[in-house]
């Protein structure tokens, strides 16, 4: 090899090796930052807030006619309440919605009944 090519190579091989090193414990950083970050439960409160306030909307949206994509809006509403109401069973520890597809109404009632026993009122 010529001499050029082993200066150039000389200078640029610490380089890289530095930028190497450094890209590495950043990666390293942001993996741990990553996995140990666990997010706070929600509180009691606050889910109770959620389901009185996803409930309103849904009953204002489902008595609406003039509204645009109005089964749109009411299945959004309807998979966020049911979502939340999830979360406060986790949080409660009440026996969980089923989770396969299509929820009936009355097992909708039997948490909500349960949830309101533990203290937690949805409506």
């Amino acid at each position: 090899m010529s001499t050029v090519i082993l200066l150039i190579v000389a200078v640029l091989l610490p380089t890289a090796a530095g930028l190497a090193l450094l890209s590495g414990f950043r990666v390293l950083r942001w993996a741990g930052e990553r996995r140990c970050h666990v997010p706070a439960p929600e509180s009691v409160n606050r889910l109770a807030a959620d389901l009185r306030r996803l409930r309103a909307e849904l009953e204002a949206t489902e008595t609406r006619a003039d509204l645009p994509a109005k089964e749109l809006k009411l299945r959004a509403l309807r998979l966020a309440y049911l979502d939340t109401l999830a979360a406060a069973c986790r949080r409660l520890e009440v026996s969980p919605l089923p989770s396969d597809g299509r929820i009936p109404q009355s097992e909708i009632y039997r948490v909500e009944a349960a949830l309101r026993q533990r203290g937690l009122e949805v409506r």
